[in-house]
């Protein structure tokens, strides 16, 4: 492996790290401002959703594959190395408590304010996914030593 795609892979690598962490409060921030609009079926209003559902898959494939897919073989392997995977499953976890922890809240929350399915699942995966994104960004930098 040259230098060049050393060099390459930890710039991209950085990148992603602040990109992560900014993407996923940026997530839950746009998420947040939209509580309480339930968004039926037969209204314009369904573009927000389709650009919520396809915002929260485009930063889990960030999470699953971790970017790079248009470099070479060489860095994207550099990108996503031991300590990378290791991030990734760590965040997934994170995720994974976010999600349990938010479960826990809602549950509480409908005792006195009646939810619909459809947002107590919006809040789930926007926590799981919010959850995920940014604590992967944060473990990324530390582990570059940025953080």
């Amino acid at each position: 492996m040259a230098l060049d795609d050393m060099a390459l892979a930890e710039k991209l690598t950085l990148r992603r790290a602040r990109a992560s962490i900014f993407l996923g409060i940026l997530f839950l921030a746009t998420m947040a401002s939209s509580l309480g609009v339930d968004f039926p079926a037969n209204r314009p209003q369904t573009l927000k959703l389709a650009a919520w559902i396809v915002w929260a898959a485009a930063l889990l494939f960030l999470l699953a594959v971790g970017g790079g897919l248009f470099r070479g073989q060489s860095v994207r392997a550099l990108m996503n190395d031991e300590s990378t995977i290791d991030n990734r499953r760590r965040a997934m976890v994170a995720g994974f408590w976010a999600t349990v922890l938010s479960a826990f809240a809602l549950y509480a929350i409908t005792f006195y304010e009646p939810m619909s399915a459809r947002e107590v699942i919006r809040l789930l995966l926007s926590a799981a996914v919010g959850a995920s994104i940014i604590r992967f960004g944060i473990l990324e930098q530390r582990s570059l030593g940025h953080g």
